[in-house]
């Protein structure tokens, strides 16, 4: 098994409607750009792959236990699980590859 881990706890939007429509907005610069694309990965400095792929979730261990402490939701709910499953469930969004 492998021991690498994320460097940075982020959970990235993969799909859904938000990133198919930064997709079709991406294919829409691209066709309608006037100058014409002369190389083939010309296609690539016309719109920013980075905006594609821009929603993503950040949260901090400390602030995934401080929201499991604090919360306000019924206690059927959230205070039902325990600690470790917290942890537990921060670190396979947020942690694990």
């Amino acid at each position: 098994m492998s021991r690498s881990y994320k460097k940075f706890p982020v959970v990235k939007d993969k799909s859904g409607p938000a990133k198919k429509f930064a997709k079709r907005l991406a294919s829409k610069a691209v066709r309608r750009y006037s100058s014409g694309i002369h190389v083939g990965h010309m296609y690539r400095k016309i719109f920013c792959s980075w905006n594609i792929n821009d929603f993503w979730f950040y949260k901090s261990f400390r602030e995934a236990i401080r929201d499991w402490e604090t919360s306000n939701v019924p206690k059927v709910k959230v205070k039902a699980k325990a600690r470790r499953q917290i942890i537990n469930e921060w670190a396979k969004y947020y942690y694990r590859k």
